[in-house]
């Protein structure tokens, strides 16, 4: 499948690779998750772009973005960059989808700016609940240690990425591997990883009083919000996706038993006429 154009773009200084598709209807930002890239949206750009403008970028410390030292590389520095990129664009008002980190992400703008979200979709979103999250990442997150087990290689990376996926042995290709060990081992992009983590995943699962704080402030979202969370996900259990049920107030939720952590890859069909129907429903609305 033929990837779209990378463009680059400056943000807060910070030189930043992404993609666009689709020349007309509402705006759509695809944010992707921890130790990942726009590469995870590849499936869907194309089906997302023949009703609507559809944006994806690799967010600092990712993907083909810079990885400055200097950056926070922390909720609320992330959050105040997808702001600075939608500026950047001219994007006033967004559908914005995250998966893992990037639904964490999701959730955080419509906390502090509801007013530029048409919608939200959230993919098995990170930092729902304290516990429990994958032991590798809480391990990570130790000084020194996260340094020796994170550092990139063939084999590790192999093992960590199996468990993203239902059914690994059709997704997790010697591709996907050369894939992600290139994009590892950038100058920079190992420390910014960690900086990442540690910034909201601590020993003993997700931080609890940022958990806590997201919680409390969710019965305030009334962004129309789908969730998707695939059943076999081993990263983030799916029994997280009652936090949002009961929380959210304009929310539908769904688990698909047949995917992992990424249902945009591993379900991407299923996806892209999920989310197509979600967003005509919501431009539907009166008002």
């Amino acid at each position: 499948m033929p990837l779209p154009e990378d463009r680059y773009i400056l943000i807060e200084g910070i030189r930043t690779r992404y993609w666009q598709e689709g020349t007309s209807g509402t705006p759509v930002l695809l944010l992707h998750g921890i130790a990942c890239s726009v590469l995870e949206w590849r499936h869907n750009l194309s089906s997302l772009a023949n009703t609507h403008r559809v944006f994806a970028f690799d967010m600092p410390g990712h993907g083909l973005t810079d990885k400055p030292a200097d950056f926070p590389y922390d909720i609320p520095g992330l959050t105040r960059f997808i702001h600075g990129f939608m500026d950047a664009l001219g994007l006033e008002k967004v559908h914005l989808a995250g998966n893992s980190l990037g639904g964490r992400l999701t959730l955080e703008c419509a906390r502090v700016a509801p007013q530029r979200l048409l919608s939200m979709m959230l993919l098995d979103p990170a930092g729902m609940a304290e516990k429990p999250t994958l032991l590798e990442f809480r391990l990570a997150t130790v000084p020194g240690l996260g340094e020796l087990l994170t550092r990139p290689n063939p084999i590790g990376t192999r093992m960590l990425w199996r468990k993203a996926f239902a059914e690994p042995n059709r997704f997790v290709t010697d591709e996907l591997v050369r894939e992600k060990c290139a994009m590892a081992g950038q100058p920079g992009a190992h420390a910014a990883f960690l900086r990442t983590l540690r910034g909201f995943v601590g020993l003993g699962g997700f931080e609890p009083a940022q958990v806590r704080a997201l919680q409390e402030a969710m019965p305030a979202m009334r962004t129309p919000s789908l969730v998707i969370w695939g059943g076999k996900d081993r990263f983030v259990p799916c029994a997280h996706a009652e936090v949002l049920r009961k929380r959210l107030p304009d929310v539908r939720v769904q688990v698909w038993e047949d995917c992992g952590h990424a249902p945009m890859i591993e379900c991407a069909d299923r996806f892209n006429r999920e989310a197509l129907s979600f967003m005509a429903s919501v431009e539907a609305l009166p008002g």
